[in-house]
């Protein structure tokens, strides 16, 4: 008889098997721990490398994102103004203020004249301004002309009855109050300026395109007296003392009394001289287009040494302080002893490769500003080396004032203006009353472009 019932199997309770399903994932789970304890013995170089990694790779990212953040504020803080403090500091300066633009729309700048309590401003449209030197604040805005004539001068002469500032155009002569800017009287040359005029007392001396030395009294109007040199008066005339010398594009120069516009003494060179004489108080300094710089003796215009180059002299000599400098195509900017002992042939002292002209001198360095490439030079007045350049590349016109260890006053295309002075020297307040400061004996008048050489006798 077959039995057909099924074998007999065990039966487990559920409980039972819920009871050995854990323990197998225990069993499991021990071995994981027990591998995991095993690997855990092993030398731990691996695992150090491993960790060792993201801390190298981290540190230099983070350095780098400073400095770049830093790069980053330094270069947006040299944006904000016509010369950053980086490019300040290369010579040793600081900025004290810097104003808004003040070039009128579709104007262009045109002067910045600084005085020893204003800064004074003219554009192309005929817009003046006047600024406090010690803060940069605007006394005043006027308006001389429409904009028809082309600005010359702005000249501050004060005197013992009046307080007036000239505008002087190729055209005539505005004259202003200097505390309101309230225009008071307009004048007409009978001899049109081709230049900056040089002040002398109570009068300004200028060139003009016909060959005349032009004397005018400017307090009242007056056109004085003329003197003939022929050719064409390119340049400013240069007053020293009382003397008043001039060059023309004939090749003649010209020595007058600034006084009473007589001639003390005359000499021809073989080509025209179409830049500003520099001149000291024993001689005076000429720079040819028969390519030599000439020195004559003030008094008689004795030739007291050649300087004889290979090219047509066209920038300007300036005397300052001890030395007399000058830009020569070819062999760069030159160092001269104004007066050396028999010398014939002048004697050079240095030559650099600084570009630019000479326009002040701070300490031991003489400062050259090459317009064309934005250039500002400090270079070693003992053995010309070139100290500090930089290029800047808003700059349209800088001053010195005075030349020597002055103020530096700077002002960009849109007439954003700024003052700049010396890390060395205390801050202080110089600006005081505008209306009651005392005028200077010297002053430089930078007209864009700007060019330096000549001086000038103020009123007094």
């Amino acid at each position: 008889m077959i039995d057909h019932t099924m074998p007999s199997v065990r039966r487990v309770p559920v409980g039972a098997r819920f009871a050995r399903l854990v323990t197998s994932a225990a069993c499991g789970a021990a071995m994981l721990v027990s591998a995991a304890h095993a690997q855990s013995t092993k030398p731990a170089a691996p695992a150090t490398t491993t960790v060792a990694t993201p801390v190298t790779t981290a540190a230099p990212a983070a350095a780098k994102s400073v400095a770049d953040t830093r790069k980053d504020a330094m270069a947006s803080l040299e944006a904000r103004y016509v010369c950053g403090p980086a490019s300040a500091d290369e010579f040793g300066l600081r900025i004290v203020w810097q104003t808004e633009p003040l070039v009128t729309k579709d104007a262009v700048l045109h002067i910045v004249n600084a005085s020893p309590d204003s800064v004074w401003f003219g554009d192309s449209s005929g817009s003046i301004v006047r600024l406090r030197r010690d803060n940069g604040e605007t006394v005043w805005r006027s308006s001389t002309f429409q904009g028809i004539e082309r600005m010359l001068a702005l000249e501050y002469l004060p005197s013992e009855h009046n307080d007036n500032v000239y505008v002087v155009t190729e055209l005539g002569s505005v004259i202003m109050d200097a505390a309101t800017g309230n225009l008071l009287k307009r004048t007409r040359f009978s001899q049109l300026p081709s230049n900056v005029p040089a002040i002398y007392g109570q009068t300004m001396i200028y060139g003009t395109n016909t060959g005349l030395a032009s004397w005018f009294l400017y307090s009242t109007g007056y056109n004085w007296r003329a003197t003939t040199l022929g050719g064409h008066v390119v340049a400013p005339v240069t007053v020293t003392g009382d003397v008043a010398i001039v060059g023309s594009t004939n090749g003649t120069v010209l020595a007058m009394d600034a006084p009473s516009a007589g001639i003390r003494w005359s000499r021809k060179l073989s080509a025209g001289v179409e830049t500003p004489i520099a001149a000291d108080s024993q001689a005076c300094y000429v720079a040819s287009h028969d390519q030599s710089l000439w020195a004559f003796d003030q008094m008689r215009g004795r030739v007291l040494w050649q300087y004889f180059t290979q090219t047509s002299l066209r920038n300007p000599p300036v005397r300052i302080a001890d030395g007399l400098y000058l830009q020569i195509p070819g062999e760069g900017l030159v160092s001269f002893t104004p007066l050396p002992n028999n010398k014939p042939d002048g004697e050079v002292l240095w030559k650099s490769k600084a570009p630019g002209n000479i326009i002040g001198r701070m300490d031991t360095n003489v400062m050259a500003w090459d317009r064309a490439t934005h250039t500002l030079s400090a270079v070693d007045v003992g053995n010309g080396r070139i100290v500090h350049q930089v290029v800047l590349p808003k700059v349209q016109s800088i001053q010195f004032f005075p030349m020597i260890d002055g103020d530096v006053f700077i002002a960009s295309k849109d007439g954003t203006v700024e003052r700049l002075e010396s890390l060395t020297r205390k801050p202080r307040n110089t600006g005081g009353d505008v209306q009651n400061a005392e005028p200077t004996s010297a002053r430089t008048t930078i007209v864009a472009p700007a060019v330096g050489g000549a001086s000038s006798k103020r009123p007094g």
